[in-house]
């Protein structure tokens, strides 16, 4: 009777669920063995079997299974374990940013600043002081470069000073004024618990009343300068920035502009957040997937007019100094292509264009090398990011040898020198003159892989 009921009952234990195999198996054969006490009570209400017969035995079982694949099998886990398939964890998915997915970091900050007129003209005519407080929205991408947004509230204090014979030569021009803009910083220098940066921004203002007296009640507060960046916690860094600073209406490059200038310090502190840029493992797009080397380097330029007719002319004998921006693409054949930015301090120039480069000799942490470039210059307005009618252009090609020295694993220090000369200028009636001369750069080189197209 014992033997017929463990029989029966074999496939009942066989049907059910949790006799199927787990979802996950490692082992493909499995021998279990175990130890088992049956006990048989006779029911009275069976007729002809007295109550007090029972039965009781024991013994050893043994079981064998094996799984003919990662899912299925014969044999029993242990009781309560699922039959259902488990489902396989998928990776992460992150929130697209629009413009900023590739931002390894954005913060919070808020910055207090002041800003004293320039010597000269504005301290004369424009004694007024700013008291600035800012708060900014930023994005840090991983090579450097950082887009931010702020809005600001601004204090005007002092007086403005009319031309001779006015019935008031000195009137107050204090005001307020609301504003918001863009900032462009690129950090040149940048290590887990440092950062070197320069930067430009410009913000739209309005004010309370027309500033400076007898001006307009909108204007634009155009800002350049560099600074610092300084970790103190593990989220939190403390900023100081120099400016200098320029407010305008943007009406017209006159006299009748009630403009102002002036530069000063800022204080501030920052909240980051981390943030794991999208695409990290794209590579570079047309045409440059190829180069072996990517870099973003920062210049400091000085060249001087040649002896001889360029020294003697008092027209064109200022020095030409800059500071450049360029994004460089090193192929693997020692040949390099580089695409940047300028902006000159004489009569102030701004330009772009490419540069070529060959290092016809290199190793591992210093290379020789000779290149050519020319930029596109536009001259002539004090506030150059909006062109007017009047300004000129002119070309100006140069050539470099130089050489280059690895300083850091990510960092390079190049220095070269080079000739120069500025093209006879078109357009407009502002231009630079014509102008040879020959200078030295020293720069800073960020190099990275070719993972990002940017």
């Amino acid at each position: 009777m014992n033997r017929f009921i463990t029989v029966a009952l074999l496939p009942v234990f066989a049907s059910l669920p949790c006799a199927r195999a787990q979802e996950i198996e490692t082992a493909q054969i499995k021998l279990n063995r175990g130890y088992d006490y049956v006990a048989y009570n006779a029911n009275p209400r069976i007729n002809g079997v007295p109550s007090s017969v029972s039965y009781g035995a024991n013994g050893i079982t043994g079981q064998a299974a094996y799984n003919t694949n990662n899912r299925f099998g014969l044999g029993q886990e242990s009781i309560g374990e699922s039959s259902q398939p488990q489902s396989v964890v998928q990776p992460e998915q992150h929130r697209h940013i629009p413009l900023f997915g590739h931002a390894d970091e954005f913060a919070l900050s808020g910055d207090v600043e002041y800003y004293a007129p320039l010597d000269g003209f504005n301290r004369q005519n424009r004694d007024i002081d700013l008291q600035v407080a800012s708060f900014d929205l930023a994005a840090h991408m991983p090579h450097g470069w950082e887009f931010q947004f702020d809005g600001l509230a601004l204090r005007a204090h002092g007086y403005r000073t009319l031309p001779s014979g006015a019935p008031s030569p000195q009137i107050p021009s204090s005001a307020q004024a609301l504003g918001a803009g863009p900032l462009a910083r690129w950090n040149f220098l940048q290590f887990s618990g440092f950062r070197s940066f320069v930067e430009a921004e410009g913000d739209f203002l309005l004010f309370d009343r027309p500033w400076p007296t007898y001006g307009t009640i909108n204007g634009f507060f155009l800002r350049a300068g560099g600074g610092v960046a300084v970790r103190v916690g593990p989220s939190y860094w403390i900023e100081s920035t120099f400016h200098w600073a320029h407010i305008s209406n943007g009406e017209c490059f006159c006299q009748g502009n009630p403009a102002w200038n002036g530069r000063g310090l800022s204080l501030g502190l920052r909240r980051t957040f981390r943030h794991d840029p999208e695409d990290r493992n794209k590579r570079g797009r047309w045409p440059f997937r190829n180069a072996d080397e990517n870099a973003w380097i920062t210049s400091l330029e000085d060249y001087t007019p040649a002896p001889g007719l360029n020294r003697q002319n008092g027209k064109v004998e200022a020095d030409m100094r800059q500071l450049r921006i360029s994004r460089a693409w090193h192929f693997p054949d020692h040949f390099e292509f580089q695409l940047g930015g300028m902006v000159q301090s004489t009569n102030t120039v701004v330009g772009f264009g490419p540069v070529l480069r060959w290092n016809f000799l290199e190793r591992k942490r210093w290379r020789v090398f000779t290149d050519g470039g020319v930029d596109l210059l536009m001259t002539g307005s004090t506030a150059y990011i909006i062109p007017g009618k009047d300004v000129g252009a002119n070309f100006f090609p140069r050539g470099r040898i130089g050489a280059s020295f690895q300083l850091h694993r990510s960092y390079w220090l190049e220095t070269n020198f080079g000739w120069a000369h500025v093209t006879t200028g078109f357009g407009g009636h502002r231009q630079l003159l014509p102008w040879n001369g020959q200078g030295a750069s020293v720069s800073l080189r960020h190099t990275f892989d070719n993972s990002h197209s940017l």
